[in-house]
């Protein structure tokens, strides 16, 4: 007896391990939902069960269904089938079918459950929750007499009763009226009543929840200007910084190959190039002072070159400062504007030792007294579009040359022979402008003009951004420069050029 109950309970878990694998290839889906339970897809021919005062079982249904298969085509589909049922509660009300499922009235064919998926979601059913008695049960509808019914269903009615919560509140009274039914027909079942939760603690009252939220004490209270009780604050002391600092710094290169037999000819080449700004700025009232370093430094192989392996392109060291004091008109400043650069590594010619360039040779240094002008607009229509200029008019100016280097004549760079250094009086007009397009295109602009009256030194740069992402940028840069105190070159005269496209790394910081 013993072996064959063991050989009977073999069959059964082998059975229900082969009807969840089964199951477990179907996809997740609302129709899986109907096909496990039958009830929310076989609910038909018991509407008369919720019209009648009692419930009377629904008769058994004989319709033929298809058996639940696995998705999957490789396989034959397999029926799944209930051994048995187990008897419960519901049984005295509604009848069951062959596969054991419970008939139950066509309230519950919900469309909102339709896309929800059982992994992530989880709903409820009120008929499967434990009944609890709440106490004495009053019949809802108490009318003695009715009106007489419309000979049309929706006349006087501008919204169908189908497309409103009518649907909800039948289903909510048919949970309600069976659970009273079961409440008066097996009240030896019911094992739970409202009074036990009622020693819950409860974090507020009905009555605190009231008054706080009372409409009509608000409604009637007064508001002062002021408040009589001073609030407790912490005080704290803020201290205003007069020193802010920024940088932009660039790395940036560009490569070229050209292989030996290319139609035009041409030589490879690999180009550098290193751009680092720091600015400190101060501002106190009515005091400015103004400071900016500079440096560029540019780098390309040079394979023409039997000397060296690469040159420099650009080699700059850059230090301008100004100081002002605000002025009578509003923008304007009392300024002292100076201006000095140089380089840190030697520069020579192709195929030649010959020096053209060194550490302090030359040497520029450039300053004067006059006004200044300050602007800084932002758009108020269109986001990240900013305006800044600087401009200053140094009537009073002066201008150094000096070449430190005994191997590089002095004569490039307009200083008679047999001197080291040149001064020059005049005037001076110093402008930068930087103009933010949007948040990926800024424009960089320098102008420094200097005039002694009988000779003009002019640089104007030009650099714009456009920025790719945070930290990857491209650059386009050209830089003019005219010095009728040199020698005049053949081809440009006294008009030197300086263009150059880069694509790289680009960092800004600032606090």
């Amino acid at each position: 007896m013993a072996m064959k109950q063991k050989i009977l309970l073999f069959i059964f878990a082998g059975w229900v391990l082969f009807a969840f694998e089964s199951l477990a290839q179907q996809p997740d889906s609302l129709e899986l939902f109907k096909n496990i339970t039958d009830i929310e897809k076989q609910l038909q021919g018991s509407n008369q069960s919720f019209q009648e005062q009692s419930v009377k079982p629904a008769p058994k249904d004989t319709t033929k269904r298809k058996p639940v298969a696995t998705p999957r085509r490789d396989t034959p589909q397999i029926a799944i089938q209930m051994p048995f049922v187990v008897k419960t509660t519901w049984d005295s009300l509604y009848a069951r079918r062959e596969n054991g499922t419970l008939i139950l009235p066509d309230l519950y064919n919900n469309e909102s459950l339709r896309g929800l998926t059982f992994r992530d979601t989880m709903f409820y059913n009120p008929l499967f929750l434990p009944v609890i008695f709440e106490g004495r049960k009053l019949v809802g509808d108490t009318a003695l007499a009715y009106p007489k019914r419309e000979s049309s269903l929706y006349r006087g009615m501008l919204i169908p009763p189908d497309e409103t919560f009518s649907p909800q509140l039948n289903r909510q009274a048919f949970a309600g009226k069976v659970m009273d039914d079961y409440l008066r027909d097996f009240p030896d079942r019911i094992f739970l009543s409202a009074s036990d939760f009622r020693q819950i603690p409860q974090t507020a009252t009905d009555k605190e929840v009231i008054e706080e939220f009372n409409p009509f004490k608000e409604l009637l209270a007064v508001e002062s200007n002021y408040s009589l009780a001073a609030p407790s604050v912490e005080k704290t002391t803020i201290r205003r910084r007069f020193w802010v600092h920024s940088g932009d710094h660039n790395l940036k290169f560009s490569q070229n190959y050209i292989s030996e037999n290319w139609y035009k000819g041409g030589v490879s080449n690999l180009n550098i190039y290193n751009y680092h700004v720091l600015r400190m700025n101060y501002n106190k009232e009515k005091v400015r002072f103004n400071n900016t370093v500079e440096w560029k430094l540019s780098l390309f192989d040079a394979p023409s070159d039997t000397l060296r392996s690469y040159r420099i392109g650009e080699d700059m060291f850059r230090y301008s400062g100004n100081f002002g004091i605000d002025a009578f008109i509003k923008k304007w400043s009392y300024s002292f504007t100076w201006d000095t650069r140089s380089q840190f590594f030697p520069g020579y010619p192709a195929n030649s030792k010959d020096k053209l360039s060194a550490f302090l040779a030359p040497l520029y240094v450039t300053a004067g007294i006059g006004l200044s002008y300050g602007l800084d607009k932002s758009s108020k229509t269109i986001r990240f579009r900013r305006t800044r200029v600087n401009a200053s008019l140094a009537p009073l100016s002066f201008s150094y040359r000096y070449v430190g280097n005994k191997d590089v004549k002095v004569a490039r760079y307009g200083i008679p022979e047999g001197k080291k250094s040149l001064t020059d009086y005049g005037s001076t007009i110093n402008a930068t402008l930087i103009y933010d397009y949007n948040r990926y295109l800024v424009w960089n602009s320098r102008l420094m003009y200097f005039t002694s009256y009988k000779k003009v030194q002019m640089e104007l740069e030009n650099r714009l951004d456009m920025a790719l992402s945070r930290f990857f940028s491209t650059s386009l840069n050209l830089n003019l420069r005219f010095d009728d105190g040199v020698p005049r070159n053949d081809k440009f005269g006294f008009l030197q050029i300086n263009e150059y496209f880069s694509l790289g790394l680009n960092y800004k910081w600032s606090k």
